[in-house]
Formats: structure tokens, C-alpha cells, sequence
């Protein structure tokens, strides 16, 4: 859910669960950003350029990952080296004046190799704030800026030993609409911007015990600054540093072990607060044929509150190639953030969210269905009192409720012709049985690719919102909507791609936060070069 275009603050849900999920963009290096108001992440502001990959654990996680890890983890990956000298570019122009360029180089070349990429996107963007049923057009633009450069490098000691660093900076700009003097939303807000930069770096040392077992001992920091020279508070500083040593060991043909600690220091640096953590974890992995079976433990001791210790059990059974059944139940908890103890409305005294978690899926060649159900306690709320016209962070007591089955299908329905189809069912309650906001109570996606003319992809794809809400009461509704988009890809030569791509194709006028505007019918035309 983003309020507003490329750039805008955005909100991820997972099963329900909203944006204070753990995030690791560059191989294990923290994103939260701990001035926010729940240490969440800034999705806005990550490009794609060095991605290879982005793993997605649904499900409690905090028998590993511990902290903030109740809905899930979000792991990004990023492109490694081989032997061959690789030159990749990239080059986009469409609507709103976007342009994207983006250019990486990777080689291994003997005990030495390196990945290095940058990236810029820029867009004159529409109107952030625009009051429900208006169209953005009428309204001054906001643009953003985003430069990012990143870079890994990695050298072998020896062969049963690697150092690997890697770097990631991103520089971006955001133009914004604030409040008029009269306390209302305005459209027409000028000389507002925010202006963002976040280091992320690691360095990791690797003894490879065997082809398959392995030690690592790795250093991790973030740190975020971003200036608001129009806000409430004109600045802000946040950082974590982290020290992990994990180990892999295959004690058996059919059992692994993964265990490990780290120390997390998280600092909010102009108001000079700091979280501190330290952790132990144990997760055994076996495989009795057609079984497999997991289990994790962590435990978690805190600088500013109680000591917290979650686990996880887990089974999956493949009756033939195609049919599986798995099962997990998980503990885990979300900790306060430096905000919501330090700043407006702080609490010392608060405690972390604790969540019960449990799933099961069968998966039927094509198809799987799965089920899950997860149970929040001690969730942190601003409590708000009108006759002092204030209000704090505050434990409210009850239970609330995330539950829901999602189904997925992908396959060759016709020669060249793939189908690929999601659904989600979600109930989310809070304690008081009321459905949490910006959650849509059902989403479906579909996506039909062609791959039948020679060099050319064919591809459309729908994005549907079921009903959502932005308030509690129900009177604001953002949901019950259907966006198309499509991708023409052409490879004229085995170095080159041109492509095509469409979003919001039949110009639907929706909103994902109310009051906030989302991209009209939108093309892009753009070049990919790899040599």
C-alpha cells in the first residue's frame, strides 16, 4: 500500500501482518530503519538492478531469525560472479518522464571476484495527496530522484577459505505534500522533500569445512539518514550493527545442523537511544525418505526488556514427485521499536507483540492450497485521550486474529501458453473483532505468458482488491477493484532485449491509502543489453 507514486512511504502486508517485517536486501544486511515508528523497512527506496533473487518465508520465522519475524522474512539475494566477464545495462523512458538506467559488471577471475552495479531512476511523478474520486492530473506533481550504487567483492584465501565485502548506497530524493496552515491535506504542497541515505555494508569470512559444511563469522551495518527541512523534525539518524557467526554441519547422510548467535545494536543517533539484543539459535533438519522434518529454537536477550525465546517445528511428507503435505507451528514476537519507547507517545515499560503461528499445505502437481492461522497478543497501540488531547503506546489486552487460506496454480495450459493464478482469503482482527486496516479481505492475481513465436514473449496479467478499508469504522473504502497491466519482451539478437510494458491499462482511478493517489494508465519502453 503506497501513499502516493515511485518513492512514496509504502506499507507491506504479509497474511495480514503489516510493514515491521524483517528485511534483508543484501545477503543478510538488516533494512529496518530504526527511526521509523515501528522499525520498519523503506521499501520505497530499493531498485532491482543488482537483485538475483527475492526469497519470501512465510510464517512465523523466530526459532531463526528472532525479532520482528512473526509474518515472515524477506531475504534479497544479489547477483554473484562467474569466470566470464559479464557487462549488463539497461535503459527505460515512459510515462510521467520516467527514465531508469542501470548498468552492472561481474567476474571471477582466480581467487578474486567482483560484482558491481548502479542505477538511477527519476520520474517528475503526480500528485501524492489527492482527495478520493480526483484525478492526480489536476493537481502539481511530485518527482523522485533515486541513485544507488552497490558492489561485492569477494577473494579466496585459500581453497577452504573467502573474505566477501559488499557495499550498498542509495541517495534518493522524494518531493511530498504536506498540510496547509489550516491543518488540511494539500494537493498543492511546493518545496517539500525529503531527502534519503542509506549505507548497508557486511564483511564475512567463510571456512569451508567440506563441499558442504561451513563456518562463517560476518559484520553487518546500516545506517539511514534522511532530512526533512519542512517537517515536524528536520532530521533523522538510525543505524544497526550486527555480528553473526553461523555454522552448517551435516552430522548424517540425512541430517543438518544450523546454529549460530549475533549481538544487533540498533541506535536512534540524534536523540541517543539504542536497543540491544544478543541471540542463540538451533535449527536440525532430517530426512527419513519421503519425510522431512524441522526443528528451531532461539533465545533472545534484550537491553530494554524481557529475554525472549521462540521456536518452530515443521514436517513436510511427498507422497509421489507432485503430492506434498506440510505442516508448521511456530512461536514469535515483535519488539518494540526505539519510537514507540522513546518518542511521541513513548513507553519505556513496553514488552514485545507475541504471536502463535500455524500453517498446512498440500500441493497437488500444479496446485497447492494452503491454511494458515495466527494469534497476536500484547499488541502495541497509540492510545489516544481526548480530554488532554494526547496519548501514549500502551499494551491493550485481548487477542487478535490473523487467518486465511491462499491458492496458487501455474502451468502450460496450451502448447507455449502458461497460466499462473493467485488467490488469498484473509480475516484480520484486531482485539475488539475489527477488521485491520488497508487489508484487502481478498486479493486475486492472474497471469497469462506466450512463448510461441520465436524471440517473443507475450504476456497480461490482472491484479484484483477486494474489499479494504482505512479505518476502523468502515467508512473510508479503498478496495474492490481490478488493474490490468502487459509486457511485450523481443530478442532480436541473443545480447539484446526491447520491451514494452503497460500498467493500469483501462486508466482506473483507485487508491491504495485514502487520500493518496495511485498511477493512471502508464507505458514504458526500454532496452536490456548483457554481454
Amino acid at each position: 500500500a503506497q501513499s502516493g507514486g515511485v518513492g512514496q512511504q509504502s506499507s507491506f502486508f504479509l497474511r495480514g501482518f503489516s510493514s515491521e517485517i524483517s528485511f534483508q536486501p543484501d545477503d543478510g544486511i538488516r533494512y529496518n530503519e530504526p527511526t521509523t515508528t515501528k522499525g520498519q523497512a523503506q521499501l520505497e527506496h530499493l531498485m532491482i538492478t543488482d537483485i538475483d533473487r527475492i526469497e519470501i518465508i512465510k510464517g512465523a520465522q523466530g526459532g531463526i531469525w528472532g525479532a520482528n519475524s512473526a509474518a515472515g522474512v524477506i531475504n534479497i539475494l544479489t547477483k554473484q560472479a562467474n569466470e566470464k566477464l559479464r557487462i549488463q545495462g539497461n535503459i527505460e523512458y515512459g510515462s510521467y518522464a520516467t527514465t531508469r538506467l542501470g548498468l552492472h559488471l561481474s567476474q571471477k577471475k582466480g581467487a578474486l571476484s567482483y560484482s558491481i552495479g548502479a542505477s538511477q531512476m527519476k520520474t517528475d511523478g503526480f500528485s501524492a495527496i489527492t482527495p478520493a474520486g480526483k484525478n492526480p492530473k489536476e493537481y502539481e506533481s511530485d518527482g523522485y530522484i533515486n541513485q544507488t550504487l552497490h558492489a561485492k567483492i569477494g577473494y579466496e584465501l585459500s581453497p577452504s577459505d573467502s573474505l566477501t565485502t559488499q557495499a550498498n548506497f542509495i541517495n534518493a530524493t522524494t518531493q511530498y505534500d504536506g498540510y496547509n496552515s489550516s491543518f488540511l491535506p494539500d494537493p498543492n504542497s511546493l518545496g517539500r522533500e525529503i531527502h534519503q541515505i542509506n549505507r548497508l555494508g557486511s564483511l564475512t569470512y567463510t571456512h569451508r569445512l567440506n563441499p558442504r559444511d561451513s563456518v562463517s563469522a560476518t559484520y553487518l551495518v546500516s545506517t539511514f539518514d534522511k532530512s526533512d527541512p519542512l517537517g515536524w523534525t528536520t532530521t533523522f539518524k538510525g543505524s544497526n550493527t550486527q555480528i553473526a557467526l553461523q555454522g552448517n554441519y551435516h552430522y548424517a547422510e540425512n541430517g543438518l545442523i544450523v546454529a549460530g548467535g549475533d549481538t544487533i545494536d540498533s541506535k536512534d543517533v540524534i536523540n541517543a537511544k539504542e536497543l540491544d539484543s544478543r541471540g542463540l539459535f538451533l535449527n536440525n533438519t532430517n530426512r527419513f525418505n519421503h519425510l522431512v522434518v524441522t526443528e528451531s529454537i532461539r533465545h533472545d536477550t534484550y537491553s530494554a526488556f524481557n529475554n525472549k525465546t521462540t521456536g518452530k517445528i515443521g514436517a513436510k511428507y511427498h507422497f509421489d514427485d507432485q503430492t506434498a503435505l506440510s505442516t508448521n507451528y511456530a512461536t514469535a514476537y515483535r519488539a518494540p521499536s526505539l519510537a514507540e519507547m522513546y518518542g511521541y507517545g513513548g513507553n519505556v515499560n513496553l514488552q514485545p507483540e507475541t504471536t502463535v503461528s500455524f500453517d498446512t499445505s498440500l500441493t497437488l502437481e500444479h496446485l497447492t492450497i494452503t491454511y494458515y492461522h495466527n494469534t497476536v497478543d500484547n499488541l502495541i497501540q497509540y492510545v489516544y485521550n481526548p480530554s488532554t488531547w494526547s496519548g501514549s503506546n500502551m499494551q491493550v489486552a485481548g487477542t487478535s486474529i490473523l487467518k486465511g487460506y491462499e491458492v496458487t496454480y501455474k502451468n502450460e495450459v496450451l502448447r507455449d501458453l502458461t497460466l499462473d493464478l493467485g488467490y488469498n482469503r484473509l480475516w484480520a482482527k484486531n482485539q475488539n473483532n475489527q477488521d485491520l486496516q488497508r487489508r484487502a479481505q481478498e486479493t486475486f492475481r492472474t497471469g497469462l505468458d506466450y512463448y510461441g513465436i520465436p524471440k517473443l514473449h507475450l504476456g497480461l496479467n490482472a491484479h484484483y482488491i477486494g474489499k479494504r478499508y482505512d479505518d476502523l469504522a468502515k467508512t473510508l473504502q479503498t478496495g474492490s477493484y481490478t488493474v490490468w497491466g502487459a509486457v511485450i519482451n523481443y530478442d532480436p539478437t541473443d545480447t539484446l532485449n526491447v520491451y514494452l510494458k503497460g500498467d493500469n491499462l483501462t486508466d482506473k482511478l483507485y487508491q491504495e491509502v485514502n487520500g493518496y493517489a495511485s498511477a493512471g494508465r502508464s507505458l514504458y519502453v526500454g532496452i536490456n543489453a548483457k554481454f
